[in-house]
């Protein structure tokens, strides 16, 4: 998995935006992808591992997938605060 996609998955605004937790994000990440079109890949790479089932083998390790969990669901927990 390249560095790029790894980037995106510890994005807190990528994963807020993918999950649909903050859908005001929608724009500004629609509005950087037209500005780097060559990021979309990539992006696209991070989106499927964030939205796949739990049972499908993404290329990481336990402990990176459970750094993974952990980091979206305080993400989430983080923003559900605000509301």
């Amino acid at each position: 998995m390249c560095s790029k996609v790894m980037d995106f998955l510890t994005d807190d605004d990528f994963i807020n935006y993918v999950l649909g937790v903050t859908p005001q994000s929608a724009s500004q990440w629609e509005t950087y992808f037209r500005e780097h079109p060559e990021e979309m890949a990539d992006a696209e790479e991070a989106k499927a591992v964030l939205l796949a089932p739990a049972n499908v083998d993404c290329g990481f390790s336990i402990v990176e997938n459970n750094e993974l969990k952990d980091r979206i669901i305080s993400s989430i927990k983080d923003f559900s605060g605000i509301l």
